[in-house]
């Protein structure tokens, strides 16, 4: 009834990298399972404005700004990815752009919100947020090699 007519020819037997497809479904989770902040994030920026604590309202709205941009590029990135989209390379690098922002996001937050607690509460919320840096860039080269080799991929499938 239909003829199948293939826009590039020999495109759809070239298979996307297996670490392409599988670092995307992983991302792609984080990034969902990161959207899931959002109505706490709200509902603590509601709280904190009643009681007038300015600094950390601050915090929140930056806190809450960077996974809304992390969380909308992230989600379009990935499931066009998964479409095999040649333009979700760009989403999938401003999305990680995002992530290497939300880093400055969350030193701001250490400077600001803890800037007047003891000496050992400073220190053990330092080493906590050193941990979750060095497993979020672990995370980001992973990403990062993820968007090499796709962005390869699609220069093997259309030719430029």
């Amino acid at each position: 009834m239909y003829d199948m007519i293939d826009p590039l020819p020999g495109a759809l037997k070239l298979k996307m990298p297996n670490f392409t497809v599988a670092w995307t479904i992983v991302d792609l989770v984080m990034v969902a399972l990161r959207t899931l902040e959002l109505p706490f994030i709200v509902f603590f920026l509601i709280f904190v404005g009643k009681s007038g604590n300015a600094a950390f309202m601050w915090a929140l709205i930056a806190e809450l700004i960077s996974v809304v941009l992390i969380a909308a590029a992230g989600l379009t990135g990935n499931i066009a990815m998964l479409c095999r989209r040649r333009w979700a390379v760009g989403i999938c690098a401003v999305s990680a752009f995002f992530t290497f922002l939300s880093y400055a996001v969350l030193v701001w937050q250490l400077l600001v919100v803890y800037r007047s607690t003891s000496l050992l509460v400073l220190c053990c919320v330092i080493a906590g947020a050193a941990i979750f840096i060095m497993l979020r860039t672990a995370l980001l080269v992973f990403n990062v090699i993820s968007l090499v080799k796709a962005r390869a991929f699609f220069r093997e499938r259309d030719g430029f």
